[in-house]
């Protein structure tokens, strides 16, 4: 299984973390994937999640770049939310508000038919 799955789903590009423990460890090879299919013009993202049982800040970070730049090129975000999290990073008050999330992919990749 690769560390992260790429799929493209009408007009939507999806990364799927296979990680349990998304950690600094893992960090820069999601940046480099992220920075490299936003400049590969995918506009609307998809970061699922849901295999995550724990995500560290520094894991953490490169989904709030990613959310930045996709506001910097008017693309639109959505997050896959971890099924069973060990500690809920989304629900901290300095984050709540800033991710529109779902709790499948199929729901977030629906989630843009309602954005145009």
């Amino acid at each position: 299984m690769e560390n992260f799955e790429k799929i493209y789903v009408d007009g939507v590009y999806v990364i799927v973390v296979n990680f349990t423990r998304s950690t600094i460890l893992e960090a820069n090879e999601f940046k480099k994937l992220i920075k490299d299919e936003i400049s590969s013009d995918h506009n609307k993202l998809v970061i699922d999640l849901s295999k995550c049982d724990y995500i560290d800040s520094t894991f953490f970070g490169v989904v709030v770049l990613a959310l930045q730049k996709m506001i910097v090129i008017g693309g639109k975000l959505k997050v896959v939310e971890p099924v069973n999290p060990r500690e809920d990073i989304f629900t901290t008050p300095n984050t709540l508000g800033l991710f529109d999330l779902y709790k499948t992919r199929e729901e977030a990749i629906k989630s843009f038919d309602s954005d145009s």
